[in-house]
Protein backbone atom coordinates (compact mmCIF):
# COMPACT_ATOMS: atom_id res chain seq x y z
CA UNK A 1 0.00 0.00 0.00
CA UNK A 2 3.14 2.41 0.10
CA UNK A 3 5.01 3.92 -2.33
CA UNK A 4 8.24 4.62 -0.82
CA UNK A 5 10.24 7.60 -1.57
CA UNK A 6 13.47 5.47 0.11
CA UNK A 7 13.92 2.04 0.64
CA UNK A 8 17.15 0.57 2.19
CA UNK A 9 18.14 -2.58 3.69
CA UNK A 10 21.72 -3.66 5.80
CA UNK A 11 23.30 -6.40 6.82
CA UNK A 12 23.70 -6.44 11.05
CA UNK A 13 25.68 -9.67 10.83
CA UNK A 14 27.90 -7.78 8.38
CA UNK A 15 28.73 -3.97 9.97
CA UNK A 16 25.15 -2.78 8.81
CA UNK A 17 26.54 -3.75 5.12
CA UNK A 18 24.15 -1.84 2.28
CA UNK A 19 22.25 -5.04 0.73
CA UNK A 20 21.51 -4.93 -3.31
CA UNK A 21 18.07 -5.38 -2.66
CA UNK A 22 15.19 -3.64 -0.15
CA UNK A 23 13.86 -6.03 2.21
CA UNK A 24 10.55 -4.81 3.92
CA UNK A 25 10.14 -7.69 6.55
CA UNK A 26 6.74 -8.22 6.61
CA UNK A 27 5.45 -11.34 7.83
CA UNK A 28 8.85 -11.96 9.81
CA UNK A 29 9.73 -12.17 13.57
CA UNK A 30 11.01 -9.00 14.59
CA UNK A 31 9.55 -5.41 15.28
CA UNK A 32 9.23 -1.81 13.74
CA UNK A 33 8.44 1.50 14.40
CA UNK A 34 7.31 4.51 11.87
CA UNK A 35 8.26 7.71 13.36
CA UNK A 36 6.28 11.30 11.75
CA UNK A 37 8.87 13.89 9.69
CA UNK A 38 6.44 17.27 9.63
CA UNK A 39 7.31 21.15 8.50
CA UNK A 40 9.57 22.68 6.19
CA UNK A 41 12.30 21.15 7.85
CA UNK A 42 13.01 17.66 8.56
CA UNK A 43 10.92 17.55 12.16
CA UNK A 44 10.74 14.18 13.66
CA UNK A 45 7.83 14.03 15.70
CA UNK A 46 8.67 11.83 18.93
CA UNK A 47 12.53 11.02 17.75
CA UNK A 48 13.47 10.20 20.98
CA UNK A 49 10.02 8.31 22.46
CA UNK A 50 9.92 6.30 18.92
CA UNK A 51 13.34 5.19 19.33
CA UNK A 52 13.32 4.47 23.10
CA UNK A 53 10.26 2.09 22.22
CA UNK A 54 11.69 0.14 19.07
CA UNK A 55 15.23 -0.59 20.99
CA UNK A 56 13.33 -1.41 24.34
CA UNK A 57 11.34 -4.07 21.52
CA UNK A 58 14.79 -4.81 20.17
CA UNK A 59 16.29 -5.83 23.54
CA UNK A 60 12.86 -7.89 24.39
CA UNK A 61 13.38 -9.90 20.66
CA UNK A 62 17.30 -10.12 21.64
CA UNK A 63 18.35 -8.18 18.72
CA UNK A 64 21.55 -6.42 19.00
CA UNK A 65 21.11 -3.11 17.75
CA UNK A 66 20.35 -0.06 19.34
CA UNK A 67 19.15 2.91 17.17
CA UNK A 68 19.94 6.15 17.54
CA UNK A 69 19.47 9.86 15.91
CA UNK A 70 23.22 9.57 14.72
CA UNK A 71 22.83 6.51 13.23
CA UNK A 72 19.43 7.40 11.33
CA UNK A 73 21.55 10.59 10.09
CA UNK A 74 24.29 8.35 8.85
CA UNK A 75 22.45 5.78 7.32
CA UNK A 76 19.78 8.19 5.15
CA UNK A 77 20.19 11.96 6.69
CA UNK A 78 21.19 13.19 3.53
CA UNK A 79 18.63 11.59 0.88
CA UNK A 80 15.85 13.17 3.52
CA UNK A 81 17.18 16.27 3.93
CA UNK A 82 16.56 16.64 -0.11
CA UNK A 83 12.80 17.05 0.51
CA UNK A 84 11.17 20.46 -0.03
CA UNK A 85 8.09 19.92 2.37
CA UNK A 86 8.12 17.15 4.96
CA UNK A 87 4.50 14.69 5.66
CA UNK A 88 6.56 11.37 5.64
CA UNK A 89 6.85 8.39 7.93
CA UNK A 90 9.93 7.05 8.13
CA UNK A 91 9.92 3.34 8.62
CA UNK A 92 12.53 1.52 10.98
CA UNK A 93 12.05 -2.46 10.83
CA UNK A 94 14.02 -5.24 12.40
CA UNK A 95 14.28 -9.14 12.03
CA UNK A 96 17.72 -9.23 13.66
CA UNK A 97 19.46 -10.16 10.48
CA UNK A 98 18.38 -7.02 8.66
CA UNK A 99 17.74 -3.41 9.34
CA UNK A 100 15.34 -1.93 6.99
CA UNK A 101 14.80 1.40 6.45
CA UNK A 102 12.27 3.39 4.31
CA UNK A 103 10.21 6.46 3.70
CA UNK A 104 7.02 7.39 2.48
CA UNK A 105 4.30 10.45 2.10
CA UNK A 106 1.79 9.93 5.08
CA UNK A 107 -1.61 9.23 4.06
CA UNK A 108 -3.78 12.65 3.53
CA UNK A 109 -7.17 11.80 5.32
CA UNK A 110 -10.15 13.63 6.37
CA UNK A 111 -10.99 14.63 9.87
CA UNK A 112 -14.33 11.99 9.76
CA UNK A 113 -14.25 8.73 8.39
CA UNK A 114 -15.76 5.63 8.37
CA UNK A 115 -15.79 2.76 11.01
CA UNK A 116 -15.59 -0.97 9.68
CA UNK A 117 -14.85 -3.70 12.02
CA UNK A 118 -13.08 -7.16 11.68
CA UNK A 119 -12.55 -9.59 14.27
CA UNK A 120 -8.58 -10.32 14.69
CA UNK A 121 -6.37 -9.91 17.48
CA UNK A 122 -2.76 -9.16 16.59
CA UNK A 123 -0.10 -11.73 17.51
CA UNK A 124 2.14 -10.32 19.97
CA UNK A 125 0.39 -7.17 20.50
CA UNK A 126 2.79 -5.91 23.25
CA UNK A 127 5.29 -5.17 20.67
CA UNK A 128 5.21 -3.57 17.21
CA UNK A 129 5.63 -6.39 15.36
CA UNK A 130 5.90 -7.23 11.66
CA UNK A 131 2.95 -10.06 11.39
CA UNK A 132 1.18 -7.25 9.81
CA UNK A 133 -0.10 -9.12 6.34
CA UNK A 134 -3.67 -9.62 7.72
CA UNK A 135 -3.81 -5.99 8.94
CA UNK A 136 -2.59 -4.54 5.50
CA UNK A 137 -5.16 -7.09 3.79
CA UNK A 138 -7.44 -5.73 5.51
CA UNK A 139 -6.32 -1.82 4.83
CA UNK A 140 -6.12 -2.80 1.32
CA UNK A 141 -9.61 -3.63 1.17
CA UNK A 142 -10.91 -0.01 1.78
CA UNK A 143 -9.90 3.72 1.13
CA UNK A 144 -7.99 4.16 4.08
CA UNK A 145 -8.34 8.01 3.45
CA UNK A 146 -11.36 8.06 3.97
CA UNK A 147 -11.63 4.47 6.67
CA UNK A 148 -10.61 2.88 9.59
CA UNK A 149 -10.41 -0.48 10.61
CA UNK A 150 -11.54 -1.37 13.94
CA UNK A 151 -10.25 -4.25 15.33
CA UNK A 152 -12.58 -6.92 17.39
CA UNK A 153 -12.03 -10.35 19.43
CA UNK A 154 -14.63 -12.42 21.40
CA UNK A 155 -16.93 -9.29 21.18
CA UNK A 156 -14.40 -6.97 22.53
CA UNK A 157 -13.06 -3.77 20.76
CA UNK A 158 -9.00 -3.63 21.24
CA UNK A 159 -7.75 -1.41 18.45
CA UNK A 160 -7.27 0.35 14.52
CA UNK A 161 -5.04 -1.50 12.25
CA UNK A 162 -2.37 0.74 12.96
CA UNK A 163 -3.99 2.96 15.41
CA UNK A 164 -4.94 2.98 19.50
CA UNK A 165 -8.63 3.99 19.81
CA UNK A 166 -9.78 6.40 22.17
CA UNK A 167 -14.16 6.37 23.59
CA UNK A 168 -15.68 9.47 24.83
CA UNK A 169 -18.72 9.18 27.68
CA UNK A 170 -20.14 11.93 29.34
CA UNK A 171 -16.76 13.82 28.45
CA UNK A 172 -14.80 11.47 30.00
CA UNK A 173 -12.27 9.12 27.92
CA UNK A 174 -11.81 5.91 28.04
CA UNK A 175 -9.06 3.09 26.30
CA UNK A 176 -9.22 -0.82 25.79
CA UNK A 177 -8.10 -2.39 28.90
CA UNK A 178 -5.95 -5.11 27.23
CA UNK A 179 -5.11 -7.04 24.04
CA UNK A 180 -3.38 -3.68 21.95
CA UNK A 181 -0.11 -2.16 21.25
CA UNK A 182 -0.20 0.83 23.72
CA UNK A 183 1.47 3.27 20.61
CA UNK A 184 3.42 6.12 21.21
CA UNK A 185 1.75 9.05 19.34
CA UNK A 186 -1.36 8.09 22.28
CA UNK A 187 1.61 8.03 24.77
CA UNK A 188 2.41 11.75 23.60
CA UNK A 189 -0.65 13.22 23.44
CA UNK A 190 -1.17 11.64 26.81
CA UNK A 191 1.63 13.56 28.54
CA UNK A 192 0.86 16.93 26.71
CA UNK A 193 -3.27 16.97 27.68
CA UNK A 194 -4.78 17.79 31.04
CA UNK A 195 -7.35 14.74 30.61
CA UNK A 196 -6.75 10.86 32.36
CA UNK A 197 -7.59 8.09 29.96
CA UNK A 198 -9.15 5.26 31.98
CA UNK A 199 -8.61 1.53 30.73
CA UNK A 200 -12.10 -0.05 30.47
CA UNK A 201 -13.42 -3.30 28.24
CA UNK A 202 -15.09 -1.72 25.56
CA UNK A 203 -17.52 -3.98 24.06
CA UNK A 204 -19.21 -4.22 20.97
CA UNK A 205 -22.83 -4.65 22.38
CA UNK A 206 -22.33 -1.26 24.58
CA UNK A 207 -20.91 0.80 21.92
CA UNK A 208 -24.52 3.40 21.80
CA UNK A 209 -22.81 4.16 25.35
CA UNK A 210 -20.13 6.19 23.42
CA UNK A 211 -21.05 9.81 22.07
CA UNK A 212 -17.06 9.96 20.24
CA UNK A 213 -14.66 7.24 18.99
CA UNK A 214 -11.12 8.98 18.07
CA UNK A 215 -8.26 7.60 16.42
CA UNK A 216 -4.63 8.51 17.00
CA UNK A 217 -1.01 7.16 15.23
CA UNK A 218 1.63 7.90 13.72
CA UNK A 219 0.42 7.62 9.92
CA UNK A 220 -2.23 10.25 10.22
CA UNK A 221 -2.00 11.94 13.33
CA UNK A 222 -5.79 11.96 15.02
CA UNK A 223 -9.19 11.28 13.61
CA UNK A 224 -13.00 11.18 14.40
CA UNK A 225 -14.46 8.68 13.27
CA UNK A 226 -17.96 9.60 12.00
CA UNK A 227 -19.68 6.36 12.32
CA UNK A 228 -19.76 2.17 12.09
CA UNK A 229 -22.23 0.47 9.67
CA UNK A 230 -21.71 -2.69 10.59
CA UNK A 231 -23.27 -2.02 14.05
CA UNK A 232 -25.43 1.16 13.36
CA UNK A 233 -22.74 3.15 15.48
CA UNK A 234 -22.79 7.45 14.60
CA UNK A 235 -20.79 9.44 16.26
CA UNK A 236 -23.10 11.76 18.55
CA UNK A 237 -20.13 14.63 19.34
CA UNK A 238 -17.48 16.35 18.55
CA UNK A 239 -16.27 17.83 21.20
CA UNK A 240 -13.93 16.23 23.09
CA UNK A 241 -12.08 15.30 19.11
CA UNK A 242 -12.02 19.34 18.67
CA UNK A 243 -10.10 19.60 22.00
CA UNK A 244 -7.51 16.29 21.92
CA UNK A 245 -7.04 17.69 18.40
CA UNK A 246 -5.41 20.91 19.64
CA UNK A 247 -3.28 19.25 22.19
CA UNK A 248 -2.24 17.01 19.25
CA UNK A 249 -1.01 20.05 17.63
CA UNK A 250 0.52 21.76 20.54
CA UNK A 251 2.07 18.35 21.28
CA UNK A 252 3.58 18.19 17.53
CA UNK A 253 5.06 21.54 17.95
CA UNK A 254 6.77 20.60 21.19
CA UNK A 255 8.12 17.16 20.59
CA UNK A 256 10.30 17.47 17.43
CA UNK A 257 14.19 16.80 16.65
CA UNK A 258 16.14 17.79 13.64
CA UNK A 259 18.60 15.58 12.80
Amino acid sequence: MANNLLAKSYNLKNNLSLLSLFKPLWGQRGVFTSIPIIGKKPHFIGLQRYLQTFNKSCKDYKFGITITPKLIQKLVGDEIKKIKTYNHLLRIACNGKTLSVSLRKRIKTQDSVIGFIKNYKRKDFIHKNLYYKKLLKFMGEIDYSQNEIILSRDNEITEGAVTNLIFVKSDTLYIPQEGYYYGNTLKLLQDEIKFKFHKKKILLENLNEYSEIISIGSGRGIISINSIPDIAWKRKSSKMFNKLKKGYKNMVNKNYYEI
